[in-house]
């Protein structure tokens, strides 16, 4: 009789199982996609839709970001988040006349030669490194890599 009850055991393990395996659906990476979109979309890359912060951007919603992006970066830089273009420096004119000399000429590079900026600009150049609070080494490095006296 222990027999028969190990035969019963055995078969209704058997049937239990083989229930089992056809009702739970098996995992196959032959599985059929309906969406082949692989992209993967960043705010570094063009060309997909808009991304802002970690969703998809509404419309306008972009451009009122990189704004406040833009803002928030400058605020650091100058106090401010408005640009300011320094005024140059006034200087009395002379009374005497004074002769034009020429522009002073850099070293030829690939067979050209440049000419050394005008005053005006490393007169600008002087005053916005100046206002935005660089050091005196580094304007005068600049001033001398421009070759402004």
């Amino acid at each position: 009789m222990s027999s028969k009850l190990m035969l019963a055991l055995f078969v209704t393990a058997v049937l239990i199982t083989s229930i089992a395996a056809v009702s739970i659906p098996a995992a196959s990476a032959l599985t059929v996609r309906s969406t082949f979109n692989d992209n993967h979309y960043t705010a570094l890359y063009t060309g997909g839709p808009k991304i802002c912060g970690d969703h998809k951007c509404a419309p306008g919603e972009y451009d009122k970001m990189q704004q406040a992006l833009a803002q928030a970066q400058m605020k650091g830089k100058t106090g401010s988040t408005t640009p300011s273009i320094p005024t140059p420096p006034t200087t009395t004119p002379t009374t005497t006349p004074t002769t034009p000399t020429p522009a002073p000429t850099m070293p030829a590079m690939n067979g050209t030669s440049t000419t050394v900026p005008a005053m005006s600009v490393c007169d600008s150049v002087k005053a916005i490194l100046t206002n935005a609070g660089t050091s005196s080494d580094v304007v005068a490095k600049v001033m001398a890599d421009l070759s402004c006296s």
